[in-house]
């Protein structure tokens, strides 16, 4: 009884856990940061996974909406399946910033639809037979996102001006379905340059810092593990970059700063334990890196 009663509770909190959403602030030292950049806060969105019937956007938007920020940098997941495409595009193309809101896609972005409860057991048991995904082509949610002004990065990058500096990012696809390539999302080098990569794993094969790749990476992917467990870590991680016992946070990769976010939802089930949902804010200040 007494087991039955520990279990019911702690899946009560991890259900109240996953609710409990933490603006997280990064403030990252860039070597070469311009002078122009000094400052640049960045608002950073991942693994929303937004379900079909959007009971996730409310809460969303009240963490976002109170925050200052002068750019936005969303790195993929943003649904469960391709069935949450509207209420995710109602919920990102409500984000704004003065220099734009830049986006890259997960795998998630492109999974079949799931509208049932056995549409939703099939998917997750296919998941645990690692059985081959299924995908759809997810342009008509590409199209409602550009159609608000968000630039969706596929496998390519854009240039900008901020502060009268010269801003490169790029947006790579998913790497842990192979969906990066990262000689056309990397930027060129010169300027200031950024990497958007849902799977952080991309980061160890991108170009080095000192031979023009960017300076700034930011990904999600690992959920930070989702499910931790106290004093000992994260069991899945989904990860060769990061740890059980640092699975989000901040890395220093080939140079750059890759920065891996929590996510703001969840995947599978709708659970979380020792390991908040997140949002970033990331303030960029010139020194060492």
């Amino acid at each position: 009884m007494w087991l039955g009663a520990i279990g019911a509770g702690s899946a009560l909190y991890a259900w109240w856990e996953s609710t409990a959403v933490e603006v997280r602030e990064h403030r990252l030292s860039v070597a070469d940061l311009p002078p122009g950049l000094d400052g640049l806060r960045i608002l950073h969105v991942s693994d929303t996974h937004f379900p079909a019937n959007g009971d996730s956007i409310g809460r969303f938007l009240e963490q976002v909406w109170p925050l200052d920020y002068d750019l936005v940098c969303c790195t993929g997941d943003f649904v469960e399946t391709s069935a949450g495409w509207d209420s995710a595009a109602d919920a990102l193309t409500q984000l704004e910033a003065p220099f734009g809101v830049f986006a890259t896609l997960g795998a998630h972005d492109y999974c079949q639809p799931v509208r049932s409860l056995d549409e939703w057991a099939s998917f997750n048991v296919d998941r645990l037979k690692g059985s081959p995904r299924r995908f759809v082509n997810p342009q008509p949610f590409v199209e409602r996102l550009e159609a608000a002004g968000i630039v969706v990065l596929r496998n390519e990058w854009r240039s900008l001006e901020i502060g009268g500096e010269l801003v490169r990012i790029g947006g790579a696809g998913d790497d842990s379905v192979g969906m990066a390539q990262l000689e056309s999302a990397v930027p060129p080098a010169g300027g200031f340059s950024m990497l958007l990569t849902h799977s952080p794993d991309a980061a160890l094969r991108m170009p080095l810092w000192a031979d023009g790749g960017p300076s700034v990476v930011l990904s999600g992917h690992t959920h930070g593990g989702q499910i931790r467990v106290p004093g000992w870590g994260a069991p899945l991680r989904h990860s060769r970059l990061v740890n059980r016992t640092q699975a989000d946070g901040v890395f220093d990769v080939r140079g750059a700063q890759v920065v891996v976010s929590r996510g703001f939802g969840t995947a599978h089930v709708p659970l979380r334990f020792a390991c908040q949902p997140e949002i970033g804010l990331i303030h960029l200040s010139s020194g060492p890196g």
